[in-house]
Parts: structure tokens; sequence; C-alpha cells
């Protein structure tokens, strides 16, 4: 009787590290040390790779349209200036409480 394989599929969740291991692609250790070109060197591939993932990654970015930095920049800008009216009026407020408290205790 065989053992029935789990069926899984890869969703938009899941990286690769999830699915179950397919060891038959793998080269064996007799394989690796015969072949001496596939003996590496350095890991990571060095800095010409690493601008090609880079340069790879940022075509997947979800890059915002012009309306929705517009849109952003503007509640950015009414939260700063809503913020800086806020905290004037407070530092107003408290620099008259202690001018009138100095006042009274001289």
């Amino acid at each position: 009787m065989q053992a029935a394989e789990e069926d899984v599929t890869k969703d938009a969740s899941m990286s690769t590290t999830d699915l179950p291991e397919d060891d038959s692609h793998k080269p064996t250790r007799s394989d690796e040390e015969s072949s001496p070109s596939r003996t590496r060197t350095r890991t990571g591939g060095g800095p010409v790779q690493f601008l090609r993932d880079v340069r790879l990654e940022m075509k997947k970015v979800s890059w915002p349209t012009r309306n929705e930095v517009v849109s952003t920049v503007v509640v950015v800008m009414i939260a700063v200036v809503f913020f800086a009216v806020h905290l004037w009026g407070i530092d107003n407020l408290l620099n008259l409480f202690f001018e009138q408290l100095e006042n009274w205790l001289h």
C-alpha cells in the first residue's frame, strides 16, 4: 500500500521554505566533490548580483500613484499645521501661567 502524498500548492502567502523539500533534484556529495565548477568560493554572489537582486525587487514594489502621494502630503501638512498651532497655544498658556505665578510670588 502506498502512502498518500500531501497535496501542497503554493499560494502568494507561502515562501519556498514552506513547501516540502524534494530531494530528487539535489546533487549528491560525490557529485559536488567531483565537479570543481560547482564549488563556490564566496557566498552571496558579490556586488553585481546584489544590484541585480535590488533591481528585481524594485520592480516588485507597488508604487503609489501621483494622486495618492499628493493626498498623503496634504494630510501630513494639515496635521503638522494643526499640531504646531496646538503646541504654540499650549506654550503661550503655560508662559502666561508662569508669568502670573512669578508676579504673584514677588
